[in-house]
């Protein structure tokens, strides 16, 4: 694939039309589809997702959000979630809405591809397909008119058991636009309106190995957020050591009411997949430079993984836990340790390159 612009300016490969061959697509376990549609836009652009997406791992939640879509994640800076999941690197992104095939292909004509909210219960690919309903996100590369006038959309959609191919308007605009009523068979994604939403991006960097300077900037980085993080009581965010103990004291507090442990599952699953990202670009890393002290990283990232599967599924499967109270302390106090001794091997990491930390 062929890259074009230059620095400074948006690294856009040749417009993807369908005419040669599938879109690319990346999936791994256990990402969302937040994770497998940007790393799937980032593989249009000639960039490695994992070297992209796995360089920052934090903690952050939003305790006024509503959290019941698959591709949740707090939002933080003005530059859109695309920022927020690879702050090392020039890549954008931002929502907008609309309502009609039109609509969405002018959408796909503005930004030559587009990520698109979706309920699961209208798409024929997914299981769920008149069954349930659930939010999900799909990429959107192009869209053409069939001899007889209609009009179909591209649809990429790598989350299993994986799809491609070109689907009706009909039937891409109903999961588009739908109401997303809550569902008794998923109450963790339903219940919130797909309004018409779309996720558009930039990526404006040009494919790169990284260093061990730029290794060192996103450990310095991870290190900086996690010790300086916020969670007073005007905070929109919480953030940090000191957010993951105030979001641990939460959990504590509700343990009697399991509907409000239940949205932790679906918040977890976004700092789940960064851990699990950031501990796939430690271990590649560490192979490649032959670091021990990054191997170290890629194990407490693994261990923070581990540490949000007890929790999310704790928190999930609450009504039916005996005892809840206690187990909700003790894995919010195994999920905290987790996140300290990654901090502790960041730190090591760094001392080991020669670079000053606190």
């Amino acid at each position: 694939m062929t890259i074009t612009g230059t620095v400074g300016t948006t690294a856009r490969p040749e417009r993807w039309s369908g005419a040669a061959g599938t879109y690319p697509q990346w999936y791994e376990d256990p990402l969302s589809c937040l994770q497998t549609t940007l790393g799937s836009v980032l593989l249009e652009h000639g960039l490695r997702p994992v070297d992209v997406l796995g360089r920052s791992c934090e903690f952050v939640f939003a305790p006024g959000d509503v959290m019941c879509e698959e591709f949740y994640r707090p939002a933080q800076g003005d530059r859109g979630v695309a920022a927020d999941l690879c702050p090392y690197h020039d890549v954008e992104s931002a929502w907008t809405t609309g309502s009609t095939a039109d609509d969405l292909i002018a959408l796909v004509e503005e930004h030559s591809r587009v990520i698109v909210a979706v309920d699961n219960y209208y798409l024929p690919f997914r299981p769920a397909y008149q069954d349930v309903h659930a939010a999900h996100l799909v990429v959107v590369p192009a869209w053409r008119r069939t001899p007889d006038g209609d009009v179909e959309f591209y649809v990429s959609d790598a989350q299993p058991p994986a799809f491609q191919g070109w689907l009706s308007a009909e039937h891409l605009v109903a999961g588009w636009t739908s109401g997303n009523p809550s569902d008794t068979q998923d109450v963790f994604f339903s219940s919130r309106e797909i309004g018409g939403r779309v996720l558009t991006t930039k990526v404006r960097q040009r494919p790169e190995e990284p260093t061990a300077a730029h290794v060192a900037r996103a450990l310095r980085g991870n290190l900086d957020r996690w010790d300086d993080g916020a969670a007073g009581p005007t905070d929109r965010l919480w953030s940090g050591r000191s957010g993951l103990r105030r979001f641990v004291g939460r959990l504590t507090e509700q343990a009697a009411d399991p509907a409000s442990l239940r949205p932790a599952y679906t918040f977890g699953w976004s700092m789940q997949a960064q851990a699990f990202l950031h501990g796939r670009f430690a271990q590649e890393r560490a192979f490649r430079s032959g670091d021990a002290s990054l191997a170290a990283v890629a194990a407490s990232a693994d261990r923070v993984v581990s540490a949000w599967s007890n929790v999310r599924l704790l928190c999930a499967h609450a009504a039916n836990v005996p005892e809840i109270s206690a187990l909700i302390l003790r894995r919010g106090e195994e999920l905290l340790h987790a996140y300290e001794q990654l901090a502790v091997d960041w730190r090591l990491a760094l001392a080991r390159e020669g670079t000053d930390v606190r």
